[in-house]
């Protein structure tokens, strides 16, 4: 005999499979990733780089969006962070020319925050002395540091995102006057504004928008950073 319970159960439990069959693989992906965080911090950190790197490989966007509406606004980064620059630059003219290029040589290596100061910088390939005057037509505020370049400083504080403004994120704000970053038109980075969102502990992807001369905000890039795989957290 079926009863009313019976039939309840069975109903919710058909519900519940009808959700799990159409949550994205994406986020299906993160939630195995925080899982895997709580018991295996250091592994999760390597199987969502991997991860951000093939997603990267195939330029999936969409998965990209996903990941970043499921992020939350990170009390980090602070110190020193490993960069990836994923998949192409899209959006603009120039990145007709970018990509081939960072194909042969990212010259991008990462960022450094200063979580108390609420400032930062990035950090490039030697190659980037000779090649950022060109690019940006006369920026000459990188910084030998070791067997790194430093420079396009930054502040950055917890805000509302441009995008979606319920949502809050780590900006990044290039345009203070005094860091006098370049907004030519090969390199606007002092029109550019980065959003973070933690994924996992150690782990955040960011985007890159760029504000247009009629004011149009556009998405052109997303990037990860990690804590370094040796430090703890």
């Amino acid at each position: 005999m079926v009863t009313k319970a019976t039939r309840s159960t069975e109903a919710a439990s058909v519900t519940d499979t009808q959700a799990a069959n159409t949550e994205s693989a994406p986020l299906m992906m993160l939630a195995e990733l925080r899982a895997h965080a709580r018991a295996q911090p250091v592994s999760a950190r390597a199987t969502a780089w991997a991860y951000l790197t093939e997603l990267g490989a195939r330029n999936d966007y969409a998965a990209l969006a996903e990941l970043f509406a499921e992020g939350t606004a990170p009390d980090g980064p602070d110190g020193k962070m490993e960069g990836l620059i994923i998949g192409d630059l899209f959006g603009i003219p120039e990145a007709r020319l970018a990509n081939p290029l960072m194909r042969i040589d990212p010259t991008w290596r990462g960022k450094t925050f200063d979580r108390a100061a609420g400032t930062g910088w990035n950090r490039l390939s030697p190659l980037a002395r000779y090649v950022m005057p060109i690019v940006t037509a006369g920026y000459f505020g990188l910084r030998r540091v070791g067997a790194e370049m430093e420079g396009f400083d930054f502040t950055h504080a917890v805000e509302p995102g441009l995008l979606e403004p319920r949502r809050m994120v780590r900006a990044l704000n290039y345009g203070v006057p005094e860091h006098r970053n370049p907004s030519v038109r090969t390199f606007p980075i002092a029109r550019t504004r980065d959003e973070v969102v933690e994924l996992i502990p150690g782990v955040y992807l960011g985007r890159a928008l760029l504000r247009m001369p009629d004011g149009e905000i556009r998405l052109i890039a997303y990037f990860g950073l990690r804590e370094p795989i040796g430090s703890p957290l």
